[in-house]
C-alpha cells in the first residue's frame, strides 16, 4: 500500500508526507465541502458529512500511511474501510491529488494504481478502472468533472479541466484541455470544459 512519497510543498504534490501536508490538503477540500473546520462532525448524518468524513478519513489514513505510523495507520485504515464498504466508496488511497469532491453518496470505484490531478469531481455510479485486457490505468489531469454514470478506463491519458458527460465511456486519451466529452465511446462534444462549468 505504501508507495514512493513527493514533496507536497503545496496543494498539488499528490502525496501526503507531513503534518502540513495533510493541513493544507484538508483545508483545500473543507471549502469544497463548505465546512468552517476541518475537524469531523460527532455525528455524521446529512450526506455533506458523511462526504466529509469520508474524506477527512481518506487523507489521514494517507498521511498515517505514507509516514510510517503504524498502530494509527491501522485505527484509521479500518474506519475508512468500515465507512466505504458501508457506501460503496471505493477509492484507495494516494490516488488523488487534493481537492478531490465526491459529489453525492453512492458507488464510486477507482483503481489503486489511477493518478487524478487537483480538483477532481466525482458523481455517483462512476469507475476509474484497467480495461480488462490489459493492467493500464488512466491518469487525469487537474480539474477534472467525471459525470454521473461515466467510466473511465484503460491506459489513457486526459488532459486539464475536461468535463465527462453522464454514461459516458471513455476509453481513448483526451490531450486537449477544458473540453467536454461524452457518448459511447466518448468524444469531443463542445469546447466548454470545467472551466466553463466552474463560471456558470
Amino acid at each position: 500500500m505504501t508507495e514512493k512519497i513527493e514533496s507536497t510543498a503545496k496543494c498539488g504534490g499528490r502525496y501526503i508526507s507531513s503534518k502540513s501536508d495533510l493541513k493544507t490538503f484538508l483545508n483545500a477540500e473543507s471549502k469544497k465541502y463548505k465546512r468552517k473546520n476541518t475537524s469531523i462532525p460527532f455525528f455524521a448524518i446529512t450526506e455533506n458529512q458523511i462526504l466529509w468524513k469520508h474524506s477527512v478519513l481518506l487523507r489521514k489514513t494517507e498521511y498515517y500511511t505514507n509516514t510510517n505510523h503504524r498502530i494509527m495507520r491501522l485505527i484509521y485504515v479500518i474506519r475508512l474501510t468500515l465507512l466505504q464498504n458501508k457506501y460503496c466508496l471505493h477509492i484507495p488511497i494516494n490516488c488523488f491529488d487534493c481537492g478531490l469532491k465526491i459529489m453525492h453518496l453512492g458507488p464510486v470505484i477507482v483503481n489503486r494504481n489511477a493518478r487524478v490531478g487537483k480538483d477532481c469531481s466525482m458523481h455517483m455510479n462512476t469507475s476509474i478502472a484497467a480495461a480488462g485486457t490489459s493492467n493500464g490505468v488512466p491518469t487525469l489531469g487537474n480539474g477534472i468533472v467525471i459525470g454521473i454514470g461515466a467510466v473511465v478506463l484503460g491506459d489513457i491519458k486526459l488532459a486539464d479541466y475536461i468535463a465527462i458527460g453522464a454514461n459516458a465511456v471513455v476509453n481513448k486519451s483526451f490531450d486537449e484541455e477544458n473540453i467536454a466529452i461524452a457518448g459511447v465511446p466518448a468524444k469531443k462534444i463542445s469546447n466548454n470544459g470545467s472551466k466553463e462549468w466552474e463560471k456558470k
